[in-house]
């Protein structure tokens, strides 16, 4: 007699439970990614909070939430979460009514970039799995990975590589001869900097301030081609060398900042969903530095327009006593002629085009 109770129950208890759970699943249900920081450097490291709180007088006895994020993007070691190589991460939890979830994801940044990590689709059903709701939650949740300049090694190894009367070098070493004021101490000024009565007089360490006997203004013109073919997605190989080639500028830019010149920085290439070539004029100020830096952040490995055509279509918005530097992967008949007119102009332009042997 139980048996036939148990039996009769049964499939109306299943019935009353996959309609409640089709109804009411996910009713009152928010998901929230967070970012510990906006910006970070490559090899730095980034927490991501997720919040999962379920307002609803029903459990959810299964959730399963996928999400692709970038495979730049390292997590690590996390408990309830399968990582696949493609960058695909789903975890399965469950929740009490009325309860609230919270995680903690450890990230370091590999490679620079511009991410969203806020993309997340939500699964979930019933007790005995015979129903299932999907939300997606398209947010935007954005991570800037800024590249990491090169060492000062590396950028002088690069230096080498250029003959004659070189632009960048006197932005490297300050004129001694041009006092301009003083500063703080910084870590690395020789001793031989420090002006002592300025010390005393404001209680910390300051050094002399060294102005230059050029112009002190750079603008520095980026090629994000690999060569005259004009492809339209660099190979392996070629994607390295320009990747340097972002590293070396971003050097350049910290350096000749953090000096007091004022620098700008343009690339025939663009950001995503953005056709128009990037284009930042020279101005000298610590937010210049993170502006410049978020653009090589976001800089897309394709081109908007030919190089000489980017030359030829801004060269009379640059400022006379600017001097330009140049970065390509190649250099061909029409970029010469670019940078003859350039010079006729005024401007002592040097160009360092990136060698194999460099980039290794």
């Amino acid at each position: 007699m139980l048996f036939l109770q148990i039996a009769l129950t049964l499939p109306l208890i299943v019935i009353i439970e996959v309609l409640l759970y089709k109804f009411f699943n996910l009713r009152g249900m928010t998901y929230k990614r967070t970012l510990s920081e906006r910006a970070v450097f490559e090899g730095e490291k980034v927490l991501m909070f997720e919040e999962i709180e379920n307002n609803n007088f029903l459990p959810i006895a299964w959730m399963k939430a996928e999400s692709f994020i970038n495979p730049n993007l390292s997590f690590g070691s996390i408990k309830n979460m399968q990582t696949s190589q493609g960058g695909y991460h789903r975890s399965v939890f469950s929740i009490m009514p009325f309860y609230r979830i919270k995680r903690t994801h450890e990230i370091t940044c590999l490679s620079r970039g511009d991410y969203n990590v806020g993309n997340v689709t939500i699964t979930a059903g019933d007790i005995f799995g015979l129903m299932s709701k999907i939300v997606t939650y398209n947010r935007e949740t954005r991570l800037l990975v800024y590249p990491n300049p090169l060492s000062e090694d590396k950028v002088l190894q690069c230096f080498h590589s250029l003959q004659g009367d070189v632009v960048i070098r006197r932005f490297i070493n300050p004129d001694p001869f041009l006092v301009a004021g003083v500063r703080e101490y910084q870590t690395g000024d020789p001793m031989s900097s420090i002006n002592w009565k300025a010390s005393a007089r404001t209680n910390r360490l300051q050094v002399y301030k060294y102005d230059y006997s050029a112009n002190s203004n750079i603008m520095i013109l980026f090629n994000i081609d690999t060569s005259n073919r004009q492809d339209l997605f660099p190979n392996e190989e070629e994607s390295k060398k320009i990747e340097y080639g972002i590293h070396f500028c971003a050097a350049i830019v910290e350096k000749t900042i953090k000096q007091g010149i004022a620098t700008g920085f343009c690339t025939n290439g663009h950001f995503r969903e953005e056709k128009e070539f990037v284009n930042i004029p020279s101005r000298c100020s610590n937010s210049q530095l993170y502006t410049i830096l978020e653009a090589m952040a976001k800089l897309q490995l394709s081109r908007a327009v030919s190089f000489h055509t980017m030359i030829r279509s801004m060269k009379n918005t640059i400022s006379k006593d600017t001097d330009i530097l140049i970065v390509s992967l190649y250099t061909d008949e029409s970029i010469e002629e670019e940078i003859l007119e350039l010079r006729r102009n005024g401007h002592q332009v040097e160009k360092w085009v990136i060698a194999e042997s460099e980039v290794a």
